[in-house]
């Protein structure tokens, strides 16, 4: 198995090297943690937009998640938040705000609105409402939008999911979009489910998120996706916006092939810990301040995830 996955890594390496925007190093500088990685933790914030089309010229951000990647102890964490969150986001004051959803703290760096002028545009507003509003401080972004994410999936022969409890849609509250049981999704299909947006279940979609995630993740490792190698190099050329060198991906890939498929942490900000204000609009803020602080501190001081709130 491990063989395996080794195999599949390096292949893999060979498609992300002509990401868009990709560092280029001729080396990493030697380390003492596994696969050559750094001694410190690297953080990654992966950024699924709503674009449809191609290419990152505006957007919001759909998903959001924040990778703590840890080469010493060979543990990777994730936390998911859900995209109406309440924050502050700095350096807009053009914009004429100070506030707005986290999905906004992306589209308000895009090229298309001109409002950020600090590095990574959308990518970058985000690393920087993630310092003013937790003080986190993240190494990395990745971005992906709607059609990479549904092209990949098909690409790799579609998912197999479980989906623990009814969904419904924005279009109907009353009959459920999608019943509990075990499903085949094509990308189409994995796209819809990890979209959808009703009252109901708003904030699931971001433990459906883990859901797919968890799933491509198995997928991506099958023997299944060898013969289609090709057709995800054409997919991947030119399509992921991304700030990582090629030394740092090889050593990301490296240590996911080291791990075990269950391996990867998965978490969220916690629903008890929000709440949804009587405004216009829908958004949810914290119950208590500081609260998302103090979750988030422990999950950067690398607390077994079993151990944290749901």
């Amino acid at each position: 198995m491990n063989k395996k996955r080794i195999i599949i890594s390096l292949i893999v390496i060979s498609l992300l090297s002509p990401l868009v925007n990709v560092k280029t190093v001729q080396a990493a500088e030697p380390q003492n943690g596994i696969c050559n990685g750094p001694d410190e933790v690297m953080t990654i914030l992966v950024i699924g937009t709503d674009t449809r089309g191609v290419g990152y010229f505006k957007g919001l951000a759909d998903t959001t998640m924040l990778f703590r990647v840890d080469f010493q102890n060979q543990v990777v964490s994730v936390m998911g938040f859900p995209r109406d969150l309440w924050v502050e986001i700095p350096d807009v004051e053009e914009a004429d705000r100070t506030h707005g959803k986290l999905t906004q703290a992306y589209f308000y760096g895009t090229e298309s609105m001109d409002f950020y002028d600090g590095p990574g545009y959308g990518a970058g507003l985000m690393m920087a409402t993630f310092q003013q509003n937790w003080g986190i401080d993240i190494d990395h972004y990745i971005v992906i939008n709607m059609r990479v994410f549904r092209d990949v999936i098909d690409a790799v022969g579609g998912l197999k999911i479980y989906n623990p409890s009814p969904i419904y849609s924005s279009h109907n509250s009353n009959k459920p979009a999608l019943l509990a049981g075990g499903y085949f999704f094509s990308g189409k299909d994995a796209l819809s489910y990890a979209r959808y947006r009703n009252p109901l279940n708003v904030y699931d979609r971001v433990d459906r998120h883990e859901i797919v995630l968890k799933a491509l993740f198995e997928q991506i490792f099958s023997i299944s996706v060898i013969p289609k190698i090709p057709e995800l190099i054409g997919l991947y050329k030119g399509n992921v916006l991304t700030d990582m060198h090629l030394a740092e991906i090889s050593q990301f890939l490296c240590l996911a092939a080291k791990m075990e498929e269950n391996a990867i942490q998965f978490t969220r900000i916690p629903k008890d810990t929000l709440y949804i204000p009587d405004w216009k609009g829908f958004v949810w803020l914290e119950k208590e301040p500081g609260s998302i602080k103090l979750l988030l501190d422990e999950f950067m001081a690398g607390i077994d995830l079993e151990e944290f709130p749901k």
